[in-house]
């Protein structure tokens, strides 16, 4: 009902914005969550934004955004499935290097990889939120344990303030980090793909409010399969060439400067300096939008239709020099010979 605008053309939905890429092209879902649905303008967003981002999506369509996700859906859940899948083939679930692996668990491990990783890549949007609401995490209960009994060191929970998660996202740059990822500045420079990115990836892991209380071998486990994705140049990951497309102006770019959130511009490459102490790199000062009202209305104006009709692809609406938006029924280049992210033997050693 009503899915048509008056002009005979457009959708409906194309007079707002995807709360994520900032783009008003293509047909977008709404948060299903009740306090989202009865707001004046409920959260909207393309499927595969959502998807990339990490949103939860049901099999039914049914979607949540960041701030009502449930708690299987967070970062910090989908890194400890990520873990399972390895500890749940070690007989003793003692995380081992050096033991045997087979091509099955290679593979489910490796998409694990791609899929926390994708979601880091989006972590230049998300990251404001975090600081802002924190996640929905909770903990795992088993069975025989009863949560009014245990401790909240037992339970993992990690007490956090938006302050302190102010603080903690600057310290371990996620957000230059999710720009990074997205663009894939890594491989700009010759090694940057090595040291440089490892550290990057052990800050965002020695940030316990984000990914909770990890062990050293923990945190190398993760480093290891998280460059191992990177390397892999999977097109499922949404980077370089296959990432994206993004609005350059409103909540897509900083309120202080205009600088754009998805690229590092003059910000540092994460990682690049090496810690003085301990894990993360010197203090760097950079614009963010933290702790910021960064998200004005998602209707777009005629003005701001005006403009974008310029920039937009005849065919696609698509930003100029950029992929095609996966919504708009094109296919995104990809770097592997197999579909839908397949990644064969040959490959996998490659």
């Amino acid at each position: 009902k009503e899915v048509i605008m008056s002009n005979g053309m457009s959708h409906i939905t194309h007079q707002f914005r995807c709360v994520l890429c900032g783009m008003s092209n293509g047909i977008k879902a709404d948060c299903s969550h009740p306090e989202c649905r009865k707001s004046k303008e409920p959260w909207k967003y393309h499927i595969s934004c959502a998807r990339a981002a990490g949103f939860e999506i049901n099999d039914d369509m049914k979607t949540c955004c960041f701030r009502h996700v449930d708690s299987s859906s967070v970062f910090r859940a989908r890194l400890e499935d990520f873990l399972e899948v390895e500890l749940c083939r070690l007989p003793d679930q003692t995380i081992r290097a050096s033991a045997p692996i087979s091509w099955d668990h290679a593979s489910e491990l490796f998409h694990a990889a791609v899929t926390v990783l994708r979601t880091l890549g989006w972590a230049w949007r998300w990251a404001e939120w975090w600081v802002k609401w924190g996640d929905n995490w909770e903990p795992l209960i088993e069975d025989h344990q009863n949560e009014a009994d245990m401790t909240d060191e037992e339970l993992k929970k990690v007490p956090s303030t938006p302050e302190s998660r102010c603080a903690d996202a600057r310290r371990c740059r996620l957000a230059a980090f999710g720009a990074a990822l997205r663009n894939r500045d890594y491989d700009k420079e010759s090694g940057d793909d090595k040291a440089p990115l490892e550290r990057a990836l052990k800050a965002v892991l020695s940030t316990p409010s984000l990914v909770g209380p990890l062990k050293s071998k923990e945190i190398d486990f993760y480093v290891t399969w998280l460059s191992l994705a990177y390397h892999s140049k999977s097109s499922q990951l949404f980077f370089g060439d296959d990432k994206i497309p993004v609005a350059n102006d409103s909540f897509c770019l900083h309120t202080a400067d205009g600088s754009p959130k998805f690229e590092l511009g003059k910000r540092p490459l994460p990682g690049k300096n090496r810690p003085e102490k301990g894990v993360f790199e010197p203090t760097v000062d950079e614009v963010d939008d933290f702790l910021t009202d960064s998200l004005p209305s998602l209707r777009v104006h005629s003005e701001g239709k005006k403009k974008w009709k310029n920039l937009k692809s005849p065919e696609h609406g698509s930003e100029p020099n950029t992929p095609n938006h996966p919504l708009d029924g094109s296919s995104v280049k990809s770097n592997n010979a197999n579909e839908g992210g397949e990644t064969s033997e040959e490959e996998f050693l490659e």
